[in-house]
């Protein structure tokens, strides 16, 4: 059996501004947009090969508010890059606020950097070392 990540999916105030967020900060493609799957709209950005699913919120569901620091469940995800100082640098310029600044602190002695996206979520940006 052979398994591989498909997709991270989003429940979001502000579907489009979200999709928006990756397309511009990581030079993400949409590509699909539903205004109505099931409900609520969603738009899925392909970053590489890892695709955002941001659905908004449907009538009558009330999506939880998350807590400061680590959550309980998906606390963050994580892209992979070659290199976590240049990565930073192409995302600042597209307007990415670093919650911590890259730097050796992740498994392994890896390069590792957090970004505060929208709407609380947090994004890793590591770099490959296997």
């Amino acid at each position: 059996m052979d398994f591989s990540f498909d997709h991270v999916h989003l429940i979001c105030r502000d579907a489009e501004g979200m999709a928006g967020y990756f397309e511009r900060v990581f030079g993400g493609e949409r590509i699909l947009d539903d205004p109505d799957f099931h409900g609520a709209p969603n738009i899925v950005v392909r970053v590489g090969t890892a695709k955002i699913f941001c659905r908004g919120a449907r009538p009558g569901e009330k999506p939880g508010p998350s807590c400061e620091g680590s959550i309980m469940g998906l606390d963050h995800f994580s892209f992979t890059v070659e290199d976590t100082k240049e990565a930073a640098e192409f995302v600042r310029r597209r307007g990415a606020r670093f919650i911590r600044e890259p730097g050796p602190s992740g498994l392994g002695g890896r390069w590792t950097g957090y970004i505060q996206g929208p709407e609380e979520v947090r994004i890793e940006l590591s770099q490959r070392t296997i």
